[in-house]
């Protein structure tokens, strides 16, 4: 009922803002293709007759052009309008994601690198002008329950998108169609953003005077100046190399191997979107006194994810792994994204939500490209072992940094309303 309450709030709010109401419209369209595209290709991959080391890399391609080229999205979304780089981003995707469906015999596995690369590079564009548009639309107030919905739609959005790319790929037995369905998504998002009117930023005309390196330096300074924004992007980064990287591999291999099936992947991830959603509107229900002790605390229940996969439990028992999985996370996604948007200038928060997304994955197409080989090395209980005790150590440690606890500068007596 709680959490019914405050769906029915944030609808009548929020949603009641005609702006917020076509982005929203827009990145939960655009997120449904975010989701369709990992799924078709892996099964791609695979079906090309792919290993576990070149699935790697082909994954982490997606997360190397995040990394490549997220810093240039935010210096841009920091520049020009937000809407249009998003709108741009979007376009760009439907090209790519569109030759890859209509590629005579299926794409090889090159083309389906650089396509992976592609979309990546486009996202890099995407989220951090997404992130930085939102509060130009909204007051501050009504910031958590906007982001709240916006986990939601992120987390609604991945369930219909793997589900979707299961019945397409599973099912029918076609990756092409799965892709054709990825790029027009891509393209519906596009056109919600044309009605969005995005405010004028005084700041935005000056920052076009300036060098484009002058601008990353202020990003990367403003990043550094908070010591619980710097704190959390280096354990997230690190989180995401030793933790989440190596399931992003394993788990479709181990589908396969152990359970016999690509279904156990798909359903793993539907449940983790599941999650996701319920972690969502209980972040919006629910504000704790700490947010970031409560936020990386609860981040812990993570850790049934390898532990399941470890014990080699039933597919049900890992499907409950992964919705307490995506439950867990998504608190942190909710404040995570209302601390920036509150505590930093919004002539910088493109760059700083850039550098969010950068340091975020900076590592993770190394833990992608390495879990394959480092499995053939010391077996693959090893890594899900490391993946536990990463966790766990990096989540305390994280809670020492200064700030860290509430998501805000010590000095700071107010939090987040």
């Amino acid at each position: 009922m709680v959490a019914t309450g405050a769906v029915r709030k944030a609808r009548s709010s929020v949603l009641g803002v005609r702006a917020f109401r076509r982005l929203w419209f827009a990145q939960a369209i655009s997120t449904v293709g975010d989701q369709i595209f990992p799924i078709a290709a892996t099964i791609a991959v695979l079906n090309a007759g792919g290993t576990a080391v070149q699935l790697g890399l082909i994954l982490g391609a997606r997360w190397l052009a995040v990394v490549m080229f997220a810093l240039v999205g935010g210096v841009w979304a920091d520049r020009i309008s937000r809407r249009a780089v998003m709108m741009a981003a979007d376009a760009f995707r439907a090209i790519i994601v569109g030759a890859i469906a209509v590629w005579p015999g299926g794409a090889p596995l090159a083309a389906l690198a650089l396509a992976v690369f592609a979309v990546g590079a486009g996202e890099a564009f995407f989220r951090p002008a997404e992130t930085a548009l939102i509060p130009s639309l909204l007051p501050a107030d009504r910031l958590p329950q906007a982001n709240g919905l916006v986990s939601i739609s992120y987390r609604t959005a991945a369930v219909v998108g793997p589900g979707l790319g299961g019945v397409l790929v599973v099912a029918l037995g076609s990756t092409t169609l799965a892709f054709a369905v990825n790029a027009a998504a891509f393209l519906v998002s596009m056109m919600f953003l044309f009605g969005v009117r995005e405010p004028a930023m005084k700041a935005r005309d000056a920052a076009l005077g300036s060098s484009f390196l002058r601008d990353v330096r202020e990003g990367l300074a403003e990043v550094r100046r908070h010591r619980w924004v710097a704190g959390t992007l280096v354990a997230a980064s690190l989180l995401l190399l030793l933790a989440v990287a190596p399931l992003t591999v394993l788990l479709p291999i181990i589908g396969r191997e152990e359970y016999g099936t690509d279904t156990v992947f798909a359903v793993s991830q539907v449940c983790f979107a599941l999650g996701g959603v319920g972690g969502a509107l209980f972040a919006m229900a629910y504000r704790p006194r700490h947010v970031g002790s409560f936020s990386w605390l609860i981040s812990l229940a993570y850790v049934g994810v390898p532990l399941a996969l470890l014990l080699g439990a039933p597919p049900w028992v890992l499907y409950g792994a992964y919705m307490i999985g995506g439950f867990s996370w998504e608190p942190f996604t909710v404040y995570w994204a209302s601390a920036l948007q509150t505590q930093i200038r919004p002539d910088r928060l493109a760059r700083v939500s850039s550098v969010d997304w950068m340091a975020s994955f900076a590592l993770m197409p190394l833990g992608l490209a390495l879990t394959g080989p480092l499995a053939e090395q010391v077996g693959r209980d090893a890594v899900l072992v490391g993946a536990i005790v990463a966790a766990v150590v990096l989540t305390l440690g994280v809670l020492r940094v200064p700030g860290v606890r509430d998501f805000r500068d010590p000095d700071v007596s107010q939090g987040l309303r």
